[in-house]
Order: C-alpha cells, then structure tokens, then sequence
C-alpha cells in the first residue's frame, strides 16, 4: 500500500462531496467501510467489532452472539438489515442483523464449518459461501426467513463460489467440475446451476436485475447472447468489477506503458478510459452507481488519492476529513449520495473508514 501524504485542503464544491470521518467505537481502533445503503446506513468494523454508521460519522456497535470474539457489517439492504460475519477463533459464522440491532445466527448446512454472508438483497436474501473440512467452498443463499439453499454443483461435485446476485435472487459466480476445472456459472432462483456459453471465463462476479451476467471481457445476456468488453489502442481490457441495471460495466485493463487504466464500458461494450488525476498515472476502480458515477483510486509513485469520474468521465478528487489523509474511495450507493473508503490517521498511526456525502 503506498505510503499516504500530506493532505491537501479541496473544497466541498470543487469535489461535489463533503468528506466524514467514520470515528471508531474506541479511541485508537481502526475503523473500515464495506457498504452503504441508499438511505445513507454505513456498515463495517470499528477495531475487530461489527459496527453501523450514521451520516454524522457516529458509530452504534452491531451485538455478537455468545461464544463469538468479533465480526463485520458486510452488507446492508435498503430496509437496513445488515448481513455479515462474526468471528470464533479461525472460524467465520455468517449472521444478520434487524434494523433494531437484533442479530440472528444463519443456519450452515450439514458438513459446514465456517461461513460467511456477502450480500443482502431487498427482499432480504443473502449470499453468502460456506467452508468444508479441507478448505473447499460452497456457494449458498438463504431465503428471507433464514432457511439456507445450497446452491447447485457442476458434475463431479467440485467446490462453488458465489460473488453476485441480484434482487430476483438469481446468483453469479464461479464452480469446479469433477477434473478441478473452473468455470463461470449462473444460479437461478431455484438453486439451478449453468455454466455460461462460449467466451469461456473462470469466473462471473456480477449479476444485475434484468440478468446479465458479468465476467472479464464479455456480459451474458439472459437470452444467451454475449457483449464483449474490448479495449482500444491505448489499452488492453483486463478484469471485470461491476454491471448496473442498465447494463454499464466497470473494470480496469492495462495501458501500452503498462500502467493500470479504470474502463468505464456502455450496455454495447463500447470503452471509455477513466483517466488519473493531473500529475498522477495509473487508476483503479471499485463501484459504479446508477447514473454512471464511478470511485476509485489515482495513483503516482508513492501515492494514491480518493477520485470519483462523473458520467462525462471527468476525474474529481475527493477531499479528506479534519485530521485524517483520505487514500481509496471504494464503494458509492445506488443513487451516488453517499461514498465509502478509507484514509490513514497519522496521529493514531492507524486507517480510519470516512464517508463522502454529496452536496
């Protein structure tokens, strides 16, 4: 991680945000950011505590279950239900949470011994992948009253690993066959699993509502037909991140003297480069909101700053909190008011969460 740098004053209106620092439960813990809703619930960690955000940066603490060390918000719904995962010694188990802070223990399926909860979607599904004894994975969800459905394996029964899903409950993601071999693959809401058509990828890792399916280089329609996502002279396309509802992607490849470039591709798979900061050359980015708002990193020997690209694919830099240097912006809700990373606190020698609100 690039060593931070001394912070630089940018006004609100310059950046079309205004920066909050997501104080930790404990003078001196580490706080950390893993989503946000549109209603402006942060989720994350404060220290190794699962914790919830106002957007005045005040910090509740998520409860634990008895027996359990630790956890982490890792995602939350628009009702606010928060899914995640708490921590028994090495072992993970996946939980929700009530928007009243009630926290429930997700059920994990015969043979399973540690788990975890990755997405939550409005209807109050959640994606998650559990562990057997060996370290192999299994892509599972539960319903919205907690049952778990382990979704479909590839012949051979191999290992799956879930990364998406939609609010139709259908799943992206990636599974093994009998022979090892990977594939990426769609689960529909019945648990069904396919392996996705030529162009063949390892991996899907995301899945919008009208059912294309991302992977590098190519969206799967839900018809069976494909979009390539091609790069241009100046760059080669490398890994896919995201696909909203309209079928916009995000990504990032590498430019002709090798530095890293954010893509920005439209529902055909036309590319836009989303270019650094002045002074900066390389980008990489995270999340992309509804109207095309995308948030990442730029970077130059040594240092990287928080950027967000409108949808004209302009770079702005986004302002850092009183006392804190901010470094990654990497996840921006739905409606693109509010945005989550992270920065460092040199006088408490730690990294602190911080939260971009729009103004």
């Amino acid at each position: 991680m690039p060593d931070p740098s001394t912070p630089q004053a940018t006004p609100a209106e310059a950046t079309g945000y205004t920066a909050i620092d997501l104080r930790p439960l404990a003078d001196g813990e580490g706080t950390c950011a893993y989503a946000v809703n549109d209603a402006g619930t942060i989720v994350g960690e404060s220290g190794s505590r699962p914790a919830r955000w106002d957007l005045d940066g005040l910090p509740s603490a998520l409860p634990a279950l008895d027996g359990f060390s630790g956890g982490r918000g890792g995602s939350v719904n628009a009702s606010g239900v928060v899914a995640g995962a708490l921590y028994r010694g090495e072992d993970l188990h996946p939980v929700r949470w009530d928007p009243d802070g009630r926290v429930h223990g997700l059920v994990l399926p015969d043979g399973m011994v540690s788990g975890t909860a990755i997405r939550i979607n409005g209807r109050g599904s959640i994606l998650g992948n559990a562990m057997r004894p060996g370290y192999h994975s299994r892509a599972l969800r539960w319903d919205p009253d907690g049952e778990p459905v382990c979704l479909g394996t590839l012949p051979g029964n191999g290992e799956t690993q879930a990364h998406g899903m939609n609010e139709l409950d259908e799943v992206a993601g990636s599974a093994r066959d009998g022979a090892g071999i990977r594939a990426a693959v769609r689960w529909d809401r019945t648990g069904k699993i396919s392996k996705l058509p030529p162009p063949r990828r390892a991996t899907a890792c995301d899945i919008n509502d009208p059912g294309a399916v991302l992977g590098d280089g190519v969206v799967w329609k839900r018809d069976g037909g494909t979009t390539l996502l091609e790069g241009d002279p100046g760059f080669t396309a490398g890994q896919a991140v995201r696909i909203t509802g309209s079928g916009a992607a995000i990504g990032w490849g590498v430019t002709t003297d090798r530095h890293a470039t954010c893509v920005r591709w439209d529902a055909a798979g036309r590319p836009t480069r989303l270019v650094p900061l002045p002074s900066d050359v390389a980008t990489t980015c995270f999340d992309i909101d509804d109207a095309g708002t995308v948030v990442g990193e730029s970077v130059n020997d040594g240092s990287v700053r928080p950027v967000h690209w409108d949808a004209e694919a302009i770079p702005i830099p986004l302002p850092s909190p009183p006392g804190l240097v901010a470094m990654v912006a990497q996840h921006i809700n739905r409606t693109g008011t509010v945005i989550i990373g992270y920065g460092f606190d040199a006088a408490g020698a730690t990294y602190r969460g911080i939260a971009w609100l729009r103004v």
